[in-house]
């Protein structure tokens, strides 16, 4: 049993209620929260692109690309776990957890932690900003049948060691 797992947050209402919701859970959860991964502060994709009016490093917790038309939309799965993802980052060590470092096709190294039971993944990238080593939060999402688990698996047997 997992004690530090908070509930879902609820994606009903209209999109402003949804989305400031959501928004609310980020600032405190990982904004003022602050997560640290191992020793690493977590830093996240401050930009906030013309037109919107939050950072894209919340937009990759709520959204995923649509492969038909490459736009992020709102993925609710996704968006509804959102509360996981501060939680998760801060009990890495928890058992419940699998945490590997896998080398991407790009050659970046990328920290994966799996809540396997919840399907429930983050992906980190550890960085160097001047003399600070940082963890830099790519994504985090609702794992979503049974190829990405299969996926997510062949990454855990290919980590590096």
């Amino acid at each position: 049993m997992i004690t530090w797992l908070p509930s879902m947050v609820s994606v009903e209402g209209t999109w402003f209620e949804m989305v400031s919701r959501l928004y609310g859970v980020f600032v405190s959860d990982i904004k003022e929260g602050r997560p640290c991964f191992e020793t690493r502060e977590v830093w996240w994709d401050r930009r906030i692109l013309p037109g919107e009016n939050y950072e894209e490093g919340f937009w990759h917790l709520i959204t995923r690309t649509e492969h038909d038309s490459a736009e992020r939309l709102l993925d609710n799965r996704r968006a509804e776990r959102l509360p996981w993802c501060g939680p998760t980052i801060d009990n890495s060590d928890d058992v419940a957890l699998r945490v590997w470092d896998y080398e991407e096709g790009t050659r970046k190294v990328r920290t994966y932690l799996w809540l396997e039971e919840f399907d429930y993944v983050i992906i980190l990238e550890k960085q160097t900003k001047g003399f600070r080593s940082v963890a830099f939060l790519v994504t985090a999402f609702h794992v979503d049948g049974e190829s990405r688990r299969q996926a997510l698996r062949r990454k855990y047997n290919a980590r590096r060691q």
